[in-house]
Formats: structure tokens, C-alpha cells, sequence
């Protein structure tokens, strides 16, 4: 089975914070970023109906997760979208699930992203 997993995110947000003048917006993680998010699916001993996603930030900014998609090996695709987003804070580990049959799926991928104050390249808590 061809595994492979990607972290995008298609459009930019600005946050707004009621206790700072910065400016935050939510970006797609860098291909070093990538680097440092460790993402292994699979399912549960004895469940097959169920895969489980975990996400490990090895960044030192928290990041956020808002969809699944995967590929099936019939060439159908299932998606998730997961509201709210999920956040895993930094050096932390989180899990997510989407009801996908065991034996069924051909490739997955999360859409992730981390916020950033304007002109930097470093992933910050914008509540911070």
C-alpha cells in the first residue's frame, strides 16, 4: 500500500486578538515545517472501520489541523472536515478519526497550518 501524507492549506486567515495590535495570519507549514510533524494512520487492534490519525508537532509553535482527505483504492475519495479546527501545541501529540474501512484506503492527507505574526517565519500562539 502506497502511503503518502501532505499538509496544506488553500487560503489564508488573519486572526484577530483583543489583547495585541499584531497582525497574525494562518499559513501553510514550510516544506522544513513539514519536516518536524510526524503523522501516523492506522486503526485501533480489533477496529476496522475507524482510522486514527496522529499528529506529533515537533515545532515550537502550536499548530492547527483542519481536514482529512483520503484515497481509496476503488479510486473514491473520502474527506473530513474537522470543526474546529484541531490544535496540537508544541512538542505535543494528537489524535483525530474518519470512518474509513481497513484495507480500503490507497493514501491520506490533513490540511494543517500554524498562524504567524506578519514578516515572520516562526509558528506563534496568537493568544500569546
Amino acid at each position: 500500500m502506497s502511503i503518502f501524507f501532505a499538509l496544506f492549506i488553500s487560503t489564508n486567515a488573519s486572526a484577530w486578538n483583543p489583547f495585541t495590535n499584531e497582525e497574525f495570519i494562518d499559513v501553510a507549514l514550510s516544506k522544513a515545517e513539514l519536516q518536524k510533524v510526524k503523522i501516523n494512520a492506522g486503526w485501533a487492534k480489533g477496529e476496522d472501520q475507524t482510522l486514527i490519525f496522529e499528529v506529533s508537532n515537533g515545532l515550537n509553535g502550536p499548530i492547527q489541523c483542519g481536514a482529512a482527505n483520503v484515497e481509496l483504492k476503488d479510486g473514491q475519495s473520502l474527506s473530513k472536515v474537522f470543526v474546529p479546527k484541531f490544535a496540537i501545541s508544541s512538542q505535543a501529540t494528537r489524535n483525530a478519526s474518519m470512518p474509513v474501512v481497513k484495507g480500503t484506503m490507497k493514501s491520506y492527507a490533513l490540511t494543517c497550518s500554524c498562524f504567524k505574526k506578519k514578516g515572520s517565519d516562526v509558528c506563534v500562539n496568537p493568544l500569546k
